[in-house]
């Protein structure tokens, strides 16, 4: 598999020079949080290195620095957003299936024929892709075999691996809008944006530990006979914790997701002050149809159910699978606002809301 010996540099048409003549954009490409890329430079050369392109990778990736694609395909959701930050929407050319998209610029771009549709179901259709000439593609890889990653390399398209779902921490995850503005040659623009991320994160962060109390918190819901739910580790548990509450798999070590029984879960967390989080089940309804042993829990009793289902896009997409992961401090600003309302008394949350 050609991505599996990649773990020699690959000199592409690529990324963060700027434009001759400009170098008002040029940073010292630090990365704080984030664990999957950083920057290196050697013999005067700037490189991108992804230190994990896939799970379990066991070499990284270095991609030189060199000219700024202007035609690009992206392969996520997540991705868009970064580009809408970075004022560079018109980059991007092509997307697996445009159903999957939330954001309303995207939306408008594929209606007036800028953004082209090159497959159902997040497949890459080869004739499409070519057909629309891309500089780039920006794809993941979950760490199974991809022939359509393979064979758009083996064609000559320059394929950027994204990991940016490997990482723990929800700075960890918003600081790949370094990844991007490296791409495209808007280092500082991607800086100056993460830096306000990151304050504004840490300023909330700081203001719920001034809490009185930690409410308790309970999430996920069963799907056949499996409880799925955040892991201690994993980017929900971090957010629920530096909301200022009590999340009551706190203590595992999991960094992805649990599977428990519906009994283990009930014992657990019967009590449980609030339920923040039910996937696809967007009212109590929704819940009691899929599971009527969930009124018996404590926070369902007590109507403290939230899901992330505020902002949803015309073909049924979660905005907050596609903008959320690059605005933390948002989500945490929502979370603060359902935890302990009295201390963001003026705020409107953005991605989550009470279930009725």
């Amino acid at each position: 598999m050609i991505r599996r010996i990649l773990g020699i540099i690959i000199v592409l048409g690529s990324c963060s020079a700027p434009e001759k003549g400009d170098s008002s954009d040029k940073t010292t490409n630090e990365v704080k949080y984030a664990s999957g890329f950083h920057f290196e430079t050697t013999n005067n050369q700037n490189y991108l290195v992804i230190d994990e392109p896939w799970p379990k990778a066991t070499k990284p990736i270095k991609y030189l620095l060199s000219d700024n694609p202007k035609r690009i395909v992206c392969t996520s959701t997540s991705h868009l957003p970064y580009f809408e930050m970075l004022n560079a929407e018109d980059l991007v050319i092509g997307f697996p299936n445009l159903n999957y998209i939330s954001s309303e610029i995207f939306i408008k771009r594929a209606e007036d024929g800028l953004l082209t549709d090159l497959g159902p179901d997040g497949s890459i259709n080869m004739e499409l892709l070519l057909g629309i000439n891309p500089d780039a593609v920006i794809a993941f890889d979950m760490g199974g075999e991809s022939l359509t990653l393979d064979k758009i390399e083996e064609s000559g398209i320059p394929v950027y691996y994204n990991s940016d779902f490997l990482e723990q921490s929800p700075l960890g995850r918003a600081e790949w809008i370094k990844f991007f503005g490296a791409l495209i040659g808007k280092e500082k623009q991607a800086d100056s944006i993460f830096s306000s991320i990151e304050s504004e994160y840490m300023r909330v962060k700081e203001l719920a530990e001034t809490a009185k109390d930690r409410p308790s918190i309970l999430s996920g819901v069963v799907y056949g006979d499996t409880w799925f739910l955040p892991g201690g580790n994993n980017w929900a548990a971090t957010f629920f914790n530096n909301a200022g509450g009590e999340y009551l798999w706190d203590n595992d070590s999991t960094s992805g997701w649990l599977e428990l029984s519906f009994e283990s879960v009930y014992e657990k967390a019967n009590e449980a002050d609030m339920w923040i989080g039910t996937s696809t089940l967007n009212s109590m309804d929704e819940m009691l149809g899929q599971d009527d042993r969930y009124s018996s829990f404590k926070a369902f009793e007590d109507g403290e159910v939230f899901n992330y289902n505020k902002k949803i896009g015309p073909n049924g997409g979660y905005d907050f699978f596609e903008s959320g992961y690059s605005r933390p401090d948002l989500v945490l600003s929502d979370l603060i606002k359902i935890l302990h309302p009295e201390l963001l008394p003026e705020y409107e949350t953005v991605y989550f809301q009470k279930l009725k």
